[in-house]
């Protein structure tokens, strides 16, 4: 009787570790991206329609299922150590902090190999019926569909810590790392928005990565993109959907590698940052970027002078590669109550985004954004303003 009682509460102790790991890692990244920047982050959004009613709610009870099953990995691992089967050190010294870096590094790598073969051994027909298909019901998946697994695959995906263990001991923080990690990757990779950069030509910044769009694609096309942390086992294997770089291109936030002030007019127009509320203004007449970068005109493109349009008057002759005198850049602009937004095409590195204006006082506008994690202001004064200026000072 006492045993029983032990183990009841060194489960109870693990599930409550792992149901709390599951709620923060899921909720939590469903809360941030997926509702509180989901208009800052349109852009990135990789499909543009959003999950069916009830898939949500489908995806935590089979998620709640997981949780147990994974509890009870976890507490063989605690009965393994306690028989002395499993290693888990309470010191660091004991094996030494390079060895403590390696056992991170191989349980993230030993990790990613079984997830890969299992997974690609799930998709065989037969086995993808009875373990594999109620993953795969979230065809656009979301930060739940990280634990939304059928009885068998959450079984198969529970064994690697414990068999991995018997062979490689491990710091509790070690552990903790691993875990938190893989909860955190599986729900980023299922949200539906890439977070992963580019570069300026839309190649991935971390290529040895999976992003986002890297396993999006693997439930819209089941059988490309299987890796879990890593791309190495795809492309090895010839698995990498062939339209995958594509695709992220399309999407992913870039990283500029021009100017600070190239930096500046790209953050300050991206998202759509709400603005503090007011009447609708006028959008009209010419205004330059700080440092006179660029000159805009604004214009009517809409019936009824309810959508404006910016069109480039000047730049600086080499300085905007992406974009010629009279392109329109800043289009579709809606006035929604509290600022006009719409769309910017950048000149510098011709990518499209959504943006936010409004005007604090006459001839002075504001553009508020943000690009990820990354956000920034700039003012922009009308040519008028910048005449009256340089007549006073003589200019």
């Amino acid at each position: 009787m006492t045993h029983l009682i032990t183990l009841l509460s060194v489960y109870a102790n693990v599930f409550g570790g792992d149901f709390m790991r599951f709620v923060l890692g899921s909720g939590g990244t469903y809360l941030l991206i997926n509702v509180f920047l989901a208009r800052r982050l349109a852009a990135q959004k990789i499909r543009p329609s959003d999950p069916p009613n009830g898939q949500i709610r489908r995806e935590i009870l089979a998620s709640l299922r997981t949780v147990l099953i994974f509890a009870t990995a976890g507490t063989s691992i605690v009965l393994g150590a306690n028989a002395g089967v499993i290693t888990i050190y309470q010191q660091v010294a004991t094996f030494g902090w390079i060895y403590f870096v390696f056992s991170i590094v191989a349980l993230f790598v030993l990790h990613d190999a079984w997830f890969y073969w299992t997974h690609r051994a799930l998709h065989y027909p037969p086995l993808f019926r009875r373990f594999h298909r109620l993953h795969h019901r979230s065809h656009q998946p979301t930060p739940f569909t990280s634990y939304s697994f059928d009885v068998g695959e959450a079984v198969v995906n529970a064994l690697y810590l414990p068999l991995v263990l018997v062979i490689l001991p491990a710091h509790p923080l070690a552990l903790f790392v691993f875990v938190t990690h893989m909860m955190l990757r599986n729900a980023v990779g299922h949200c539906g928005v890439e977070v992963f950069p580019a570069n300026q030509k839309g190649q991935p910044v971390f290529g040895w990565l999976t992003s986002v769009t890297h396993h999006d694609l693997h439930h819209a096309h089941a059988g490309y993109n299987l890796g879990l942390y890593f791309s190495w086992w795809d492309r090895l294997m010839r698995t990498e959907h062939p339209e995958y770089l594509a695709k992220f291109a399309r999407v992913a936030p870039r990283i500029p590698t021009v100017g600070l002030k190239a930096v500046i007019l790209l953050v300050a127009i991206v998202g759509g940052l709400a603005a503090s509320r007011g009447d609708a203004f006028e959008l009209s007449g010419r205004y330059a970027s700080p440092g006179l970068g660029i000159i805009v005109a604004f214009e009517d493109c809409g019936p009824e002078g309810t959508t404006r349009c910016g069109r480039l008057l000047w730049m600086w002759e080499g300085q905007t590669p992406h974009a010629k005198i009279g392109d329109l850049i800043l289009t579709d602009l809606v006035f929604n109550g509290t600022a006009w937004e719409g769309m910017l095409r950048d000149p510098e590195s011709g990518r499209t985004y959504r943006g936010s204006i409004r005007q604090p006082s006459q001839h002075r506008l504001n553009l508020k954004g943000c690009a990820g994690i990354i956000c920034a202001s700039q003012t922009w004064h009308s040519t008028i303003y910048l005449r009256t200026v340089l007549s006073e000072h003589g200019g």
